[in-house]
Protein backbone atom coordinates (compact mmCIF):
# COMPACT_ATOMS: atom_id res chain seq x y z
CA UNK A 1 0.00 0.00 0.00
CA UNK A 2 2.60 2.47 0.88
CA UNK A 3 3.99 2.28 -2.87
CA UNK A 4 -0.11 2.87 -3.57
CA UNK A 5 0.60 5.89 -1.62
CA UNK A 6 3.53 7.42 -2.89
CA UNK A 7 1.76 7.00 -6.35
CA UNK A 8 -0.64 9.13 -6.18
CA UNK A 9 1.32 11.39 -3.92
CA UNK A 10 3.62 12.12 -7.05
CA UNK A 11 0.75 13.55 -9.18
CA UNK A 12 -0.56 15.93 -6.19
CA UNK A 13 2.72 16.89 -5.84
CA UNK A 14 3.09 17.78 -9.79
CA UNK A 15 0.02 19.75 -9.82
CA UNK A 16 0.95 21.87 -6.57
CA UNK A 17 4.03 22.46 -8.94
CA UNK A 18 2.60 23.09 -11.77
CA UNK A 19 -0.10 25.29 -9.57
CA UNK A 20 2.66 27.38 -8.36
CA UNK A 21 4.75 28.13 -11.66
CA UNK A 22 0.89 29.62 -13.39
CA UNK A 23 1.11 31.87 -10.23
CA UNK A 24 4.39 33.52 -10.89
CA UNK A 25 4.05 34.04 -14.34
CA UNK A 26 0.71 35.89 -13.45
CA UNK A 27 2.79 37.37 -11.17
CA UNK A 28 5.55 38.24 -13.56
CA UNK A 29 2.20 39.35 -16.03
CA UNK A 30 1.04 41.76 -13.35
CA UNK A 31 4.64 43.43 -13.01
CA UNK A 32 4.91 44.28 -16.55
CA UNK A 33 5.64 48.04 -15.90
CA UNK A 34 8.51 47.08 -13.28
CA UNK A 35 10.17 44.71 -16.21
CA UNK A 36 10.03 47.38 -18.73
CA UNK A 37 11.63 49.83 -15.98
CA UNK A 38 14.41 46.70 -15.36
CA UNK A 39 15.01 46.66 -19.50
CA UNK A 40 15.73 50.43 -19.34
CA UNK A 41 17.50 49.78 -16.62
CA UNK A 42 19.76 47.74 -18.14
CA UNK A 43 19.81 49.11 -21.83
CA UNK A 44 21.17 52.29 -19.45
CA UNK A 45 24.12 49.67 -18.01
CA UNK A 46 24.45 48.12 -21.73
CA UNK A 47 25.11 51.98 -22.77
CA UNK A 48 27.23 52.51 -20.37
CA UNK A 49 29.12 49.83 -20.32
CA UNK A 50 29.72 50.11 -24.34
CA UNK A 51 30.80 53.75 -23.80
CA UNK A 52 33.69 53.00 -21.14
CA UNK A 53 34.75 50.21 -23.81
CA UNK A 54 35.18 52.28 -26.19
CA UNK A 55 36.93 54.86 -23.90
CA UNK A 56 39.12 52.30 -22.83
CA UNK A 57 39.75 50.67 -26.24
CA UNK A 58 40.50 54.80 -27.74
CA UNK A 59 42.89 55.29 -25.08
CA UNK A 60 45.14 52.45 -25.87
CA UNK A 61 44.97 52.87 -29.17
CA UNK A 62 46.60 56.55 -28.52
CA UNK A 63 49.13 55.15 -26.12
CA UNK A 64 50.27 52.27 -28.51
CA UNK A 65 50.21 55.11 -31.20
CA UNK A 66 52.47 57.02 -28.60
CA UNK A 67 54.60 54.84 -27.64
CA UNK A 68 55.52 53.45 -31.07
CA UNK A 69 56.46 57.34 -32.03
CA UNK A 70 58.40 58.01 -28.75
CA UNK A 71 60.47 54.39 -29.38
CA UNK A 72 60.93 56.08 -33.31
CA UNK A 73 61.80 59.77 -31.89
CA UNK A 74 64.57 57.93 -29.64
CA UNK A 75 66.16 56.06 -32.21
CA UNK A 76 66.06 59.10 -34.30
CA UNK A 77 67.81 61.40 -31.20
CA UNK A 78 70.31 58.29 -30.99
CA UNK A 79 71.19 58.25 -34.23
CA UNK A 80 71.07 62.39 -34.93
CA UNK A 81 73.31 62.39 -31.49
CA UNK A 82 75.94 59.90 -32.85
CA UNK A 83 75.93 62.16 -36.41
CA UNK A 84 76.51 65.23 -34.43
CA UNK A 85 79.91 64.51 -32.76
CA UNK A 86 81.21 63.44 -36.56
CA UNK A 87 80.14 67.72 -37.56
CA UNK A 88 83.27 69.12 -36.24
CA UNK A 89 85.21 67.07 -38.52
CA UNK A 90 83.40 67.55 -41.23
CA UNK A 91 84.03 71.52 -40.09
CA UNK A 92 87.61 70.65 -40.17
CA UNK A 93 87.90 68.92 -43.30
CA UNK A 94 86.42 71.90 -44.57
CA UNK A 95 88.00 74.64 -43.51
CA UNK A 96 91.80 72.49 -44.39
CA UNK A 97 89.89 72.72 -48.32
CA UNK A 98 89.32 76.42 -47.61
CA UNK A 99 93.34 76.63 -46.63
CA UNK A 100 95.04 74.29 -49.10
CA UNK A 101 92.49 73.67 -52.05
CA UNK A 102 95.25 71.99 -54.21
CA UNK A 103 95.64 69.10 -51.78
CA UNK A 104 94.93 65.65 -53.24
CA UNK A 105 94.96 64.52 -49.92
CA UNK A 106 92.58 66.18 -48.22
CA UNK A 107 89.86 66.94 -51.13
CA UNK A 108 89.71 62.63 -51.07
CA UNK A 109 89.32 62.52 -47.54
CA UNK A 110 86.78 65.29 -47.74
CA UNK A 111 84.79 63.15 -50.82
CA UNK A 112 84.39 59.92 -48.89
CA UNK A 113 83.89 61.92 -45.69
CA UNK A 114 80.77 63.50 -47.07
CA UNK A 115 79.90 60.71 -49.65
CA UNK A 116 79.59 58.28 -46.24
CA UNK A 117 77.35 61.25 -44.85
CA UNK A 118 75.61 61.15 -47.63
CA UNK A 119 75.30 57.50 -47.61
CA UNK A 120 73.34 57.45 -44.27
CA UNK A 121 71.21 60.33 -45.30
CA UNK A 122 72.88 63.39 -43.76
CA UNK A 123 72.87 65.95 -45.94
CA UNK A 124 74.33 69.93 -45.70
CA UNK A 125 72.14 72.74 -45.86
CA UNK A 126 72.09 74.71 -48.62
CA UNK A 127 72.62 78.84 -47.32
CA UNK A 128 74.51 81.27 -49.52
CA UNK A 129 72.82 83.21 -51.64
CA UNK A 130 69.47 81.48 -50.78
CA UNK A 131 66.15 83.02 -48.63
CA UNK A 132 66.99 83.03 -45.25
CA UNK A 133 64.88 80.39 -43.07
CA UNK A 134 64.70 80.56 -39.68
CA UNK A 135 64.11 76.76 -39.38
CA UNK A 136 67.31 75.69 -41.20
CA UNK A 137 69.67 79.04 -40.36
CA UNK A 138 71.07 80.94 -37.33
CA UNK A 139 70.83 84.73 -38.33
CA UNK A 140 74.24 85.25 -36.23
CA UNK A 141 75.31 89.13 -38.56
CA UNK A 142 73.53 91.46 -40.09
CA UNK A 143 74.57 93.59 -42.98
CA UNK A 144 72.74 96.13 -45.03
CA UNK A 145 73.25 95.41 -48.22
CA UNK A 146 71.52 96.64 -51.53
CA UNK A 147 73.16 94.85 -53.99
CA UNK A 148 71.01 91.72 -52.72
CA UNK A 149 67.55 91.07 -51.59
CA UNK A 150 65.89 91.41 -48.23
CA UNK A 151 66.60 88.58 -45.80
CA UNK A 152 68.76 86.79 -48.36
CA UNK A 153 72.03 84.57 -47.25
CA UNK A 154 75.24 86.82 -48.40
CA UNK A 155 77.85 84.74 -45.90
CA UNK A 156 77.71 81.36 -44.17
CA UNK A 157 80.19 80.65 -41.24
CA UNK A 158 79.27 77.62 -40.14
CA UNK A 159 77.69 74.99 -42.47
CA UNK A 160 74.24 73.28 -41.11
CA UNK A 161 73.47 70.11 -41.30
CA UNK A 162 69.76 67.86 -41.85
CA UNK A 163 69.33 64.01 -41.26
CA UNK A 164 66.08 63.60 -43.74
CA UNK A 165 64.23 66.50 -42.78
CA UNK A 166 65.46 66.69 -38.82
CA UNK A 167 67.82 69.68 -38.73
CA UNK A 168 70.72 68.48 -36.87
CA UNK A 169 72.91 71.80 -36.40
CA UNK A 170 71.42 74.83 -38.06
CA UNK A 171 73.87 77.02 -40.61
CA UNK A 172 75.32 79.77 -39.30
CA UNK A 173 74.76 82.90 -41.48
CA UNK A 174 75.21 86.44 -42.32
CA UNK A 175 71.91 87.92 -43.75
CA UNK A 176 71.39 90.97 -45.51
CA UNK A 177 68.57 93.61 -44.26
Amino acid sequence: MDEKTNRKAEPAEEAEKGAGAVKEEAEKTEKQPDGAKEIEELKKKLAEANDKYLRLAAEYDNYRKRSAKEKSDTYSDAYSDAVKAFLPLADSLDKALEFTPDDEGIKALSKQFFDSCAKIGVEAIESDGKQFDPQLHNAIMHEDDESVGENVITQTFCKGYKLGEKVIRHAMVKVAN
